[in-house]
């Protein structure tokens, strides 16, 4: 499967923690940055400014939730505090924006090392803000493979 991944920091040395965040995700599989990092104000007022960007992950794994579940836990890893709340100031965000599967809404049983989440995780594919973030649009355009994941490239 393709996938997008929006990567995104705004705590401690920023740059370090998205590149952590790359070589965290070629551990799922291989990845494909984009060249484009962005700052961007944190648009909960609540913290500094983020470094964003993007990258294509290919994996072997075909189910969008398990992919999502790999990703919270890399999170968890990069030492993102899911008690500060939504929206808070992390370390390390991977949002799941979209894949070359279907698009959809799942909603599931957290497993147990993703109880701090809550009981239940849900994922929509694509991401339902993601077409309105210049931060995830601008650089996914730069990655200008217009078979990067799917065919998908963002438009507007």
């Amino acid at each position: 499967m393709k996938a997008v991944i929006a990567l995104g920091s705004n705590l401690g040395d920023r740059r370090a923690h998205l590149d952590s965040g790359l070589v965290a995700l070629r551990t799922l599989g291989t990845v494909v940055p984009s060249p484009l990092v962005m700052e961007t104000p944190d648009e909960s007022g609540r913290g500094p400014a983020y470094l964003n960007t993007v990258a294509i992950l290919v994996v072997g794994e075909p189910d969008p939730c398990r992919l999502l579940e790999s990703l919270l836990r890399l999170e968890l890893v990069a030492g993102r505090d899911r008690n500060a709340g939504r929206n808070a100031p992390r370390t390390l965000d991977l949002d799941l924006i979209t894949t070359d599967g279907p698009p959809g809404r799942w909603t599931w049983d957290a497993p147990e090392d993703l109880g701090v989440l809550g009981p239940t995780l849900s994922l929509e594919l694509p991401h339902p803000r993601a077409f309105s973030r210049p931060f995830v649009l601008e650089p996914w355009r730069a990655l200008s493979d217009p078979g990067a994941c799917g065919g998908v490239i963002p438009q507007g």
